[in-house]
């Protein structure tokens, strides 16, 4: 008997559904008719009846492997289903006449044999067709690779026990009975399902297994099962999962188009940096983005980088939905599909606005004065190098001036530094006023700033802008209630025709400033060869005193202190003298200010009072015990430590009293103030020492100073008192100053008495002590030791 198969109209519809998904000929055209003797061997007898099914699997595996890869992703499960559903195909099973069971019949079925195992042969999938029973009656080779299993062990693979184990995802082992085939035979549906297998050599796969029922006639129901390997597309899927879940959960916005610039996808991060939601971007051009501030130029070298190396990175400016501009940073990477063609282009990016506000903030600070907002020493050393530069390459001149604000430090001890900041930033504004844009404005330290002028035709310019910020120094500043003056001296130096180098132009702006603030202060100098002259003298100047000390070059002159009424000495003043092995005889106006410029005053200052003392001593020792030495202090005393136990230490040295001690102090030490002025100032005078205030009416002490450090004697400043005779204001100053001075109970000395008229004018005024040319010039040691030791001298 021959066993005919004949598929039913159904099976036919849904053939050719297949086809039309596969894209190959419908199956059902090549079995349109199959015949195999019944009395034909087992194995025969099943590949007829399942050859649909094979078939079919086999044009969709050829169809399946050309495709892409995302397409085998995006149709697994369609090839699955058409292939599943060719077991619906009917089995008509006829008993034909006799006589058909001849020879030929079985040739036909024989060959037909050949051919089906041809098509197994083919298939990537493996197919297994079993009997009730579990026992296999057929597979092909594929079934044997995928479950790593040789011929033998899979002819005999049985359903009730499996050479191999099935997992589920849970990593428990699947009993037999719950496999798809089973399950099949057991309820006669269709089952499907995935597992991971091991195999024997321990390799693991995804396998998906599904089963059909299938009418094997009079041996029975039995089940056709195709396994597939699933695992890359398991993997796939994912890493597909866990890339769409970076996107969605990335702090960075990540955007997704075509190659023609429409946006397909877009993540949370996107809508929380540019405002705007999914579906108003997607189907949209990014340039809704664009801000506005890169031109042309610079979107094609972003495009260009992307097409010659597939990506882009930098930092571009955006526009917020809601309006307004922020800096990201951008990366773009071109996406390629399997043959490689550019299929999509990612950006990623993140807001860097508040990272780059902040650096431009540090920036700012790192270059810039905190408390007037002009550029500070480093940034102005650049842009007078730039200056510098562009003067070579286009022949202009450039000037530097240095400005240094006069007496702010007093300013800053009379009122306070609130106020002395307030100046300074009042100043910065006046100053940036008189200048151009082109120009720079900075502030280098503390009353120090500097200008740099660009671009000038001639020199004279220069000078026209220094007149021009001494007079918008002119007229007073309003701070807190206070009307506080200042001015400005100003040093100016030329590139090309002082120096061409940045160094050698602000050493001779500096030498400049200094023959300014020489010269009386609110007044500029230009720098020349003279005053370059000048300035090295002085550096020579330094170098010599700092050894003049240890060398016994100094030694120390004595003017007398004397009462006008009987000419009494009362006291004599320490007055230090110079003469270098190479500079010769150096007037004390002249040492002494560079003394006090570069420290050495405070040496200088301990050596004096050492022997002054020490002559003290050796008057006393004469008999003149009645007189005092006085020294003079640099104000330097009160910014450091150690005056108080330096003057202790030389009193118990030399074994001279206390009393016989006056340090003659300058008013900036009274207007200083603070608990550090107040200690030293309590302490001497607790010690017994007398304070004596020099140069008395120039400063801006106050009748609270002089009472509450008890103040022993005032001297007045010698510029009154030489002035007197010829102006009536200075005579007057004078009265007011011995006047004070009587209602204070404070003496009163008249310092630079040259005449004898200017001495009666000031024993007039009530004054009983002075000093100058007419009671005695500046002597040394032994002439001072003869005059103390006259009889006249001491009389009382």
């Amino acid at each position: 008997m021959l066993v005919h198969i004949r598929h039913t109209h159904a099976s036919a519809t849904r053939l050719r559904a297949i086809a039309g998904l596969t894209g190959v000929v419908a199956p059902s055209e090549l079995l349109a008719h199959t015949s195999v003797a019944l009395d034909a061997p087992p194995l025969l007898l099943a590949g007829a009846v399942t050859v649909g099914v094979l078939a079919t699997l086999a044009l969709c595996s050829v169809a399946q492997r050309r495709r892409t890869n995302r397409q085998m992703l995006d149709d697994a499960h369609q090839h699955h289903a058409a292939a599943a559903s060719l077991a619906d195909t009917v089995l008509d099973i006829r008993a034909l006449p006799p006589a058909r069971a001849d020879a030929s019949a079985v040739s036909d079925a024989t060959g037909e044999l050949a051919a089906l195992h041809t098509v197994m042969a083919a298939l990537d999938e493996g197919v297994i067709i079993s009997a009730a029973s579990g026992e296999t009656l057929a597979s092909n080779a594929a079934a044997a690779h995928i479950f790593g299993l040789d011929p033998a062990q899979m002819a005999g693979f049985h359903l009730d026990r499996p050479p191999v184990r099935f997992l589920r995802a849970n990593g428990q082992v699947c009993p037999a009975h719950n496999l798809p085939p089973q399950q099949c035979l057991a309820d006669g549906q269709r089952h499907e399902a995935e597992f991971n297998v091991a195999q024997p050599n321990g390799a693991r796969l995804w396998l998906k297994l599904h089963a059909r029922p299938i009418d094997l006639a009079d041996a029975g129901m039995g089940v056709v099962t195709t396994v597939s390997d699933v695992t890359h597309q398991r993997q796939t899927d994912a890493r597909l999962r866990l890339a769409d879940k970076a996107i969605e959960h990335s702090p960075d916005a990540i955007m997704i188009t075509t190659t023609e610039g429409m946006i397909l996808r877009v993540n949370p991060a996107f809508t929380r940096l540019t405002g705007y939601r999914l579906d108003e971007v997607i189907g949209h051009s990014p340039a809704l983005l664009r801000s506005g501030q890169h031109d042309a130029a610079f979107y094609t070298a972003m495009w260009d980088s992307i097409h010659r190396s597939g990506r882009w990175e930098g930092e571009i400016w955006n526009r917020h939905k809601r309006g307004h501009l922020f800096a990201e940073r951008l990366s773009i990477s071109a996406v390629e599909d399997a043959p490689g063609h550019i299929s999509h282009y990612v950006a990623v990016f993140s807001d860097i606005t508040a990272a780059k506000t902040e650096a431009a903030r540090m920036s700012h600070l790192a270059q810039h004065d905190a408390l007037t907002g002009l550029p500070n020493r480093s940034l102005m050393s650049d842009r007078l190098n730039q200056a510098l530069h562009r003067s070579q390459r286009h022949r202009a001149i450039v000037a530097l001036l240095f400005l240094d604000l006069d007496r702010f430090k007093t300013v800053n001890d009379t009122f306070g530094h609130g106020v002395g900041d307030l100046l300074l930033q009042q100043v910065a504004t006046r100053l940036t006023g008189c200048v151009r844009e082109s120009d720079s404005v900075g502030r280098l330290s503390g009353d120090e700033f500097m200008v740099v002028l660009t671009d000038l035709v001639d020199a004279e310019q220069a000078g026209q802008v220094a007149r021009k910020i001494l007079a918008s120094l002119a007229s007073p500043f309003d701070i807190d209630g206070h009307q506080v003056q200042t001015s400005f001296s100003i040093g100016i130096a030329l590139c090309p025709n002082d120096a061409r180098s940045a160094k050698d132009l602000r050493q001779h702006a500096d030498t400049a400033l200094y023959h300014a603030k020489a010269s009386g202060r609110n007044a500029f100098r230009y720098f020349t060869e003279a005053m370059n002259a000048r300035a090295e003298a002085r550096l020579s100047m330094e170098q010599h005193l700092r050894g003049a000390v240890a060398n016994g070059e100094l030694s120390l002159h004595f003017q007398p202190l004397t009462r006008i009424d009987d000419g009494r000495v009362v006291a004599m003043e320490a007055l230090s003298r110079w003469r270098s092995p190479s500079l010769g005889e150096v007037s004390p106006t002249t040492f002494i200010p560079v003394a006090e410029d570069c420290g050495l005053i405070i040496e200088l200052d301990y050596w004096v009072l050492e022997s002054a003392c020490r002559e003290l001593a050796t008057w006393r020792a004469h008999g003149a015990t009645e007189v005092g030495v006085a020294v003079n202090l640099s104000s330097l005393h009160f910014r450091r430590e150690g005056l108080v136990e330096a003057v202790r230490a030389v009193l118990a040295r030399t074994q001279v009293p206390a009393a016989r001690l006056e340090l003659e102090l300058s008013e900036s030490p009274l207007l200083q103030g603070g608990p550090e002025v107040t200690a030293i100032l309590n302490s001497l005078k607790a010690m017994g020492v007398r304070l004596v205030i020099n140069d008395f009416g120039v400063g801006y002490s106050s009748l609270a100073h002089l009472r509450r450090y008890q103040i022993d004697r005032l001297k007045i400043d010698r510029r009154f008192v030489q002035a007197m005779e010829h102006t009536g204001d200075d005579a007057a100053i004078v009265r007011a100053l011995i006047e004070l001075g009587q209602s204070m109970r404070i003496e009163v000395l008249a310092e630079g008495v040259e005449t004898d008229a200017q001495r009666r004018g000031v024993h007039a005024a009530g004054c009983q002590l002075v000093q100058g040319q007419l009671t005695g010039a500046p002597m040394n040691a032994e002439t001072t030791l003869a005059l103390l030791t006259a009889p006249s001298t001491l009389r009382p």
